[in-house]
């Protein structure tokens, strides 16, 4: 893996870097503040000799302290030494207990034994240190002058006060090591969910797993908003629109109204926003003035009324068992220009009323009718409903869900609309984050103007329906940034059968 990887996939996931980071540095933080504080406290003793006379006695004597004073670091810490110092402070424990809680130190080329107490209580930390001084002296006095006037004395130079700050633990050094440890933790779990990780979630995704163009990102919905564009009140310049208007054109140059009458919407599995996604975009088209059928075919399922106002529940499963003639139950909405035939009541053979005449000649009585016919269908890892209405459309669009879809689950749907002959004319990156979307200007809610973007006329122009022609995309392109100003208001031309 490169360091360039490294970057974005961090830079992917800084989310779960930074939470990662928070939870480890909060519990190190948590781990220091219930440590109890330990304080240190120093008395200085000084060995002097009491050689008195020429240069040659004096040196002798010093050369005779230092080597005793290893020695007399060692008895600092014997019960000889101790065993008073426990006593006069009434101590509840033992010589070796105390002696783990002194240290002894001899600086280097000096006369001078440093010892220090620790204890958590500053002022006994003090108390110990210092009378384990004046015991060393006592004992050392009496050792030296058991033979004779002793030639070593011991002296306090410096004795030990109550520490304001605790040895331990040491906060910066510490807070330090946590905030270090918390940032190399949040790195590495970015790292390894990204590198373990295998759903879609942005265009470089995409590119590395198919060569099929990305049609557009459509941003997620806001928190509180519905997960499709309502039919009235819409911002025009709302990021979600734009997206489907980029969206619109590109599916122009595809030839969307000419060769493209007839667009199956599907996705490879459940909960990718398919449906929301051929909603959206019909009632874009039917803003624009563009008469517009949207058919829901996923006959397996209830499919909701997402605030349309339908009628009634009859739909293309009634007329696929020929109940009724599809036209009888077509319902308007709101929207005008957007028509919607439901699904109907759920049949017992679904798949096989999708694959019959009566499907195909619907299509195409459909296409005749209106503009556009947009096909809301199953996922196609699901059933084969999917590979099957493929087959009779002009063309498939795939729906990817951001942070859904693994890439195993949309290659195999790929795969399996490429079998049949059905090669989808690219895919739409849905419920993208907005902080991962680049927008070049979003006009705030009351700069804007409610209800339909205004669109061109329909123009009719002669010539035979071409059936299932596909205008093809170069393998990889990247069709998000077809919009332009030519293209933007140009009138989608209706070809009359």
């Amino acid at each position: 893996m490169t360091i360039q990887r490294c970057f974005a996939l961090v830079q992917e996931r800084w989310r779960t870097a930074l939470l990662t980071s928070l939870l480890v540095l909060a519990a190190a933080a948590a781990a220091i503040w219930v440590q109890t504080p330990v304080y240190q406290a120093s008395a200085s003793v000084f060995v002097r000799t009491g050689a008195s006379g020429d240069v040659f006695d004096r040196t002798e004597a010093s050369d005779y302290a230092v080597q005793r004073i290893t020695t007399y670091a060692d008895l600092a810490t014997s019960p000889l030494v101790l065993d008073p110092v426990i006593e006069a402070l009434d101590l509840h424990t033992d010589a070796d207990s105390l002696a783990s809680v002194l240290t002894v130190q001899i600086p280097e080329d000096s006369l001078l034994l440093t010892i220090s107490a620790e204890d958590t209580d500053p002022e006994q930390a003090a108390r110990i240190a210092n009378l384990v001084a004046a015991s060393l002296r006592t004992e050392v006095s009496g050792l030296e002058s058991a033979s004779g006037p002793s030639p070593i004395h011991l002296t306090t130079v410096a004795p030990a006060l109550p520490p304001e700050h605790p040895a331990r633990p040491d906060l910066p050094l510490l807070l330090g090591l946590a905030l270090l440890a918390a940032v190399a933790a949040g790195i590495a779990v970015a790292l390894v969910r990204g590198t373990f990780d295998d759903r879609v979630r942005d265009a470089q995704d995409l590119t590395a797993l198919t060569e099929r163009p990305l049609l557009a990102s459509i941003p997620e919905a806001r928190s509180g908003e519905p997960p499709f564009l309502p039919l009235e009140d819409v911002a025009p310049q709302g990021r979600r629109a734009e997206a489907l208007r980029g969206l619109r054109t590109t599916l122009r140059h595809l030839g969307l109204g000419t060769e493209l009458r007839t667009l199956l919407v599907t996705s490879a599995v459940h909960g990718e926003g398919a449906t929301s996604t051929a909603l959206d975009l019909a009632s874009t088209l039917a803003r624009e003035g563009h008469r517009t059928l949207l058919i829901d075919a996923d006959l397996r399922g209830t499919w909701t009324d997402h605030g349309l106002g339908l009628g009634h529940r009859d739909g293309l499963s009634t007329a696929l068992r020929g109940g009724a003639a599809w036209t009888t139950l077509v319902q308007p909405t709101a929207l005008e220009g957007l028509s919607v035939l439901a699904g109907g009541p759920r049949p017992q053979n679904p798949g096989a009323l999708l694959d019959s005449f009566r499907m195909t000649t619907l299509l195409r009585d459909a296409a005749d009718r209106y503009d556009i016919v947009l096909i809301d269908a199953p996922p196609v890892l699901a059933l084969s409903d999917s590979t099957t209405l493929a087959q009779q459309v002009s063309g498939t669009l795939l729906v990817a869900g951001s942070g859904r879809v693994r890439s195993v689950q949309l290659s195999l749907a790929l795969r399996k609309l490429q079998l049949v002959d059905a090669d989808a004319l690219g895919i739409v990156l849905n419920r993208v984050p907005r902080g991962d979307l680049e927008t070049y200007y979003e006009l705030p809610p009351e700069a804007t103007t409610a209800g339909a973007v205004p669109g061109s006329a329909v123009a009719a122009s002669a010539g035979p329906r071409t059936g299932r022609r596909r205008r093809t995309v170069p393998p990889g392109t990247d069709l998000q940034g077809m919009s332009s100003g030519s293209t933007r208001n140009a009138s989608i031309t209706r070809s009359e059968s």
